[in-house]
């Protein structure tokens, strides 16, 4: 029988009727997993009987709002298909991706030109919510209620589509990932086997991770839930206001991009005592600070940290159970998850052509795991360029040792080729937020005529240092002449995909070229 997100809550309901499941950050609010239930029964209802049934996609545009994850939930209930969209987009993108998925109704934030947008583009009648209040065209979310009793279980196969998330979309609009029921209990079930969440109402979840991305909805959202915790809804990232949360509710648990992590470590009532509570704390999406990853093991007294690693279209691939030793980030521990086969391959090559020991190549994962995405919505070239001759195309370059575990050394899309050299950004990005003025920033490639590309250090500070001082400070370093920046790109801040933290790298290509050419006071050259 094939387990719903519903049937998993539903299961842990019947376990444990009485424990709180979820609590509110903005209201008063709070459900126990028998109340939970039947509010979900109840939406549900009310999205029947506005037409919404199985096989129908219904787009939900919100921050992590409580009613968030109780719409989600109640979708699946009918068997209809939610699909998660980035509540940050413009509303003319989510407009379009509303139109491509053919959705059949919408749930969007309060926001009347958001809603509007919605509505233009829906077919005529369709329902549209806004949660919070009613704005613009869109009927008041809390209205969608109806008696359940009369409603019907849907009979739902292993490969019927289950969710929709969407990519980063960062050279475009974001492709819609689909994921089928069989991907649903694998995806929380290696959060045991790799991140060490253990079934209990001992797991009290922080939920500042975005629903919308797999790690905050998988990793945080349902795998509390099913799991018999008690999940904290975060409405908006407030770095303050979630540490606070954190002392006053005594939350156990959290899984976010490490930009996250250093938020909190940089709110003006941060203190390391206020995070006492906190037993284990994943990460992922993107490369962690050492500076951030030590601290965090030196002061938040009870913690156990755990880097995670995967993808929207893959979940966990691999992960470190000790990201840290000796108080210095272990960059060499990626190990293959229980859920996922990999394999690494020479650079352009076939999967055939597998990299031994100590050699650079591309990583692949099996596309036949349960964990794996089905398709890119309305996008068969999309989905046969990732999912090909039985593996999905990751696009990450790693170094393999001889235990079958991994250094991940960038994107293949990321590497600068400088005179004749390879060379990963995050070799380069380690040194650069080393130096002690330097709050924030990464590395790019620039086009060059004498070497091809160059590298360019995008730097953040409030007391920037100069060219010549960073330039003294790699020559410092270990690092090889030839990775050494031969520019830098001083800027108010790294854009970042507000999902997973990854670095929007095109942005600044697109900011330091021009800075460059016309010698604006942003760029310093190196000699």
């Amino acid at each position: 029988m094939t387990q719903t997100m519903y049937d998993l809550i539903w299961n842990q309901a019947d376990r444990t009727p009485d424990a709180v499941a979820m609590m509110d950050d903005i209201a008063d609010r709070q459900l126990t997993y028998r109340e939970l239930v039947d509010e979900l029964d109840t939406i549900a209802a009310g999205f029947a009987a506005r037409g919404i049934g199985v096989g129908d996609r219904v787009g939900t545009c919100l921050s992590n709002i409580w009613e968030h994850g109780l719409a989600v939930l109640a979708l699946t209930r009918l068997g209809a298909v939610p699909a998660l969209i980035n509540p940050r987009l413009k509303p003319d993108d989510v407009a379009k991706l509303i139109e491509l998925a053919e959705m059949k109704a919408a749930i969007v934030m309060p926001d009347p030109a958001l809603a509007e947008a919605v509505a233009n583009i829906l077919p005529d009648g369709a329902p549209v919510f806004t949660a919070g209040t009613a704005a613009g065209p869109a009927e008041d979310f809390a209205a969608c209620r109806a008696d359940p009793s009369a409603l019907p279980k849907p009979e739902l196969g292993r490969e019927d589509p289950a969710i929709i998330f969407y990519t980063s979309g960062t050279t475009g609009l974001p492709k819609a990932v689909v994921l089928a029921h069989r991907t649903t209990e694998p995806r929380i079930m290696w959060l045991a086997t790799q991140g060490s969440v253990l079934h209990g109402p001992h797991t009290r979840a922080v939920g500042f991770m975005p629903l919308a991305h797999a790690i905050g909805f998988y990793g945080v959202f349902l795998v509390t839930l099913a799991f018999g915790g008690m999940y904290q809804a975060v409405s908006n990232f407030d770095p303050a206001a979630v540490v606070d949360l954190i002392e006053d509710r005594q939350l156990t648990y959290a899984f976010a991009a490490p930009t996250l992590y250093y938020a909190l470590s940089k709110a003006p009532n941060y203190d390391p005592a206020k995070m006492r509570t906190m037993e284990l704390v994943l990460y992922g999406g993107s490369t962690i600070r050492e500076d951030l990853i030590a601290h965090m093991a030196e002061t938040w007294e009870n913690v156990t940290i755990r880097h995670i690693y995967g993808t929207t279209e893959t979940m966990c691939s691999a992960y470190n159970p000790d990201p840290i030793k000796d108080g210095k980030l272990d960059h060499v521990a990626l190990r293959p998850g229980y859920f996922t086969r990999l394999r690494v391959i020479k650079m352009g090559g076939e999967p055939d052509d597998v990299v031994g020991p100590g050699e650079e190549g591309e990583l692949l994962v099996a596309a036949n795991e349960d964990t794996i995405f089905t398709e890119y919505l309305g996008r068969p070239d999309a989905t046969a360029e990732k999912k090909r001759d039985g593996w999905v195309w990751i696009g990450d370059v790693v170094t393999l040792d001889e235990r079958g575990y991994f250094t991940l050394s960038g994107r293949v899309d990321d590497m600068i080729k400088s005179g004749g050299e390879n060379i990963h950004p995050a070799d380069v990005e380690s040194v650069l937020l080393s130096h002690p003025q330097v709050e924030d920033g990464t590395v790019i490639g620039l086009p060059d005529e004498q070497w091809g590309q160059i590298v360019v250090g995008c730097v953040v500070s409030d007391d920037p240092p100069s060219a010549a001082e960073l330039d003294a400070h790699f020559k410092a370093s270990s690092l090889a002449g030839f990775m050494r920046p031969k520019g830098y790109y001083f800027c108010d801040e790294v854009p970042r995909n507000p999902g997973n933290g990854n670095v929007l790298r095109r942005l600044l290509r697109e900011a330091a070229q021009p800075a460059r050419e016309g010698g604006d006071g942003g760029w310093q050259a190196i000699g």
